[in-house]
């Protein structure tokens, strides 16, 4: 009887060696970095993130670093996310708005300065009403 030998070892980059017989070697990554797995799904990062916080199916680990790393099993949830996406909104993707980060933040100021404005009225008015 043949025996088989078969060696597992992590490599960098997560990758696992299967040494299987007759010294044929497959490897399988186990884990990807965001920016690997946007490119396989065909989004941008931050899209990706933004969808982990919409989509609680879609959870990455996070390493040592604190960087996401993706399973495949992540990857192909994260493709089904963009089908139903793409199914609901057309091929327009939902990207995180900077602009609406700005408008609040002018809102606030703006809210700001009218109070200002209006103290230094009544102080005005305060002054003239002394005379």
């Amino acid at each position: 009887m043949e025996r088989a030998w078969v060696y597992i070892a992590i490599i960098p980059k997560f990758t696992i060696l299967h040494t299987m017989k007759y010294g044929q070697v497959a490897t399988e990554r186990l884990y990807f970095s965001s920016s690997e797995a946007a490119e396989q799904i065909g989004v941008p990062v931050d899209i990706l993130h933004s969808w982990e916080k919409k989509y609680p199916e879609l959870n990455p680990k996070i390493n040592a670093n604190g960087k996401r790393v993706y399973k495949q099993s992540d990857i192909e949830i994260a493709k089904e996310i963009k089908e139903k996406v793409a199914g609901e909104e057309g091929p327009v993707v939902d990207r995180p708005s900077k602009q609406t980060k700005t408008v609040k933040k002018a809102s606030k100021d703006n809210h700001t300065l009218l109070k200002i404005r209006n103290k230094l009225q009544n102080v005005l008015e305060n002054i003239k009403n002394k005379k």
